[in-house]
């Protein structure tokens, strides 16, 4: 398949969200043409094949200004899903539709330009990435992604690092609720150096109740005391997504602890649109050996784990018993085989055990 123009490929989660927008706005089974889209988009990411070349081609205007466009577009997405609510205009199904397409879209669209600016320095940069994830009523995720995410990756201290048999459903509820703890204990910390508590009004712990209050109270203004439970359901959704995608990009890998960070301790997705459309987070090998470096400029690690498409593998998980049998395992022993080390071999020989899995590095390969 062609190139997609430098332009075009990170406007994509843009034109998502207009798609999403303008379902939503007509009503009735247009809603689900947001979802529709997302559909289309990973067909056409299954069929695109691989892209190893380097980006960087366009203005710097374009690639820090494209990550400012999303935002504006979720919070319409979420108004308009709100006005259904109060008119109960949609019915059941279609209000499933729209529930869907919201939470995805919102997911898709938003949060790898929040994964950009949350390694951003300058505080503007940190606090529009805190409004991306107040959307989704995580306003300090950021902070154990930059703090515990990217230190301890591939180690039994990284929540979002997820153990071989862990399924996905598991693997949200402990990322979600281990993260906003570790978030909690990082701002408390650094407040504490400067002699605050967390109730300073500075306090990153003090904006966030502030912002996810004004952002549900604004939100059932609009929907009504029914769009409660729409709202939660959206979020729980989101969660979903949110957790999904960490899930693919570092399941079952293993690190030993106090070790270097090496291309290997992550999964890549180097297919066309699962570039494109996440903002490089796919390119995940060098994103972590440099976290601070701006995604146009990554590099595709190509001798690094690979994996299918990102979309590909993100349904798959969702259907355990298919994630491990076909994914999973053959990539995790050509991994044990190939790219860890002889201590990382014997971490995840023990990691197979407690999965009940195959000691495969005790045997020939393929048996």
């Amino acid at each position: 398949m062609p190139r997609i123009g430098e332009y075009a490929r990170y406007l994509i989660a843009t034109a998502m969200l207009c798609n999403g927008v303008l379902g939503l706005y007509l009503g009735g089974a247009w809603v689900w043409l947001g979802l529709a889209g997302f559909v289309s988009l990973a067909l056409l990411d299954f069929t695109a094949g691989a892209d190893h070349s380097l980006r960087g081609g366009a203005g710097k205007w374009f690639y820090n200004g494209v990550l400012y466009l999303q935002l504006p577009l979720m919070v319409t997405l979420w108004v308009l899903f709100a006005l259904h609510i109060r008119a109960g205009d949609l019915g059941w199904f279609n209000m499933i539709g729209a529930l869907i397409a919201v939470a995805f879209l919102s997911a898709l669209g938003g949060l790898p330009s929040a994964h950009e600016l949350m390694h951003r320095k300058h505080p503007l940069e940190i606090a529009y990435c805190s409004l991306y994830l107040t959307v989704f009523g995580l306003p300090m995720n950021d902070l154990n992604h930059v703090h515990g995410h990217h230190p301890f990756v591939g180690t039994a201290d990284d929540s979002d690092t997820p153990v071989r048999g862990q399924s996905v459903y598991r693997f949200v509820w402990n990322s979600i609720v281990d993260g906003t703890i570790k978030a909690y204990r990082f701002e408390k910390a650094r407040l504490a150096k400067r002699g605050h508590s967390v109730l300073w009004w500075r306090s990153r712990v003090v904006w966030a109740l502030l912002s996810v209050g004004a952002w549900v109270g604004f939100f059932l203004w609009l929907a009504g005391p029914l769009g409660l439970p729409w709202l939660i359901g959206a979020w729980a959704v989101c969660f979903l997504i949110l957790g999904g995608f960490n899930y693919t990009q570092h399941y079952g890998i293993v690190r030993q602890p106090g070790t270097p960070l090496l291309p290997h301790h992550s999964w890549n997705h180097l297919n066309t649109f699962s570039r494109a459309v996440s903002f490089e987070i796919s390119t995940h090998s060098e994103h972590h050996l440099d976290p601070d470096k701006h995604y146009e400029l990554l590099r595709p690690y190509t001798q690094a784990p690979q994996m299918p498409s990102i979309v590909a593998c993100f349904l798959a998980s969702f259907i355990p018993p298919l994630w491990e049998r076909v994914i999973a395992k053959p990539r995790l022993e050509n991994w044990d085989r190939h790219f860890a080390s002889p201590a990382e071999q014997e971490l995840a020989m023990e990691a197979n055990a407690r999965a009940g899995w195959p000691q495969w590095l005790h045997s020939a390969p393929g048996a």
